[in-house]
């Protein structure tokens, strides 16, 4: 079982330096987004996995959630601008919408009607 990483960088006096790295899907990682707020890290994978992570006050990363619910690779996180809401783009046709409830998140719509794969939100 191979597993992949994803580096966290941060820029500092001009030269992106690596943060932190973060371990946990079982193929490659197609995309990740940071929530608004700076709160939250979303990854995606070929692995139909999407996972949310926690950034803690003291700069480390805490997963908050494995999600798989998509049944083909995922090709695209994106947080809602405005409000505290993830969505997910994948080859199964579909776009995924997650909303965090009480220390978990879960999947709280299916946008279906695509003819083919979802490449971006």
């Amino acid at each position: 079982k191979q597993w992949y990483q994803r580096r966290v960088r941060e820029l500092k006096d001009d030269q992106w330096e690596l943060e932190t790295t973060l371990e946990g899907h079982e193929n490659e990682v197609k995309s990740v987004a940071w929530s608004r707020d700076g709160d939250y890290l979303a990854s995606c994978s070929r692995d139909k996995s999407v996972w949310i992570w926690d950034v803690m006050e003291d700069g480390e990363y805490e997963c908050a959630s494995v999600l798989q619910v998509h049944n083909q690779d995922v090709k695209k996180v994106l947080w809602h601008p405005t409000e505290p809401t993830l969505l997910s783009a994948s080859y199964d046709d579909t776009i995924r919408v997650y909303k965090e409830y009480g220390d978990d998140w879960e999947c709280t719509d299916t946008l279906i009607g695509h003819s083919s794969s979802v490449w971006s939100i």
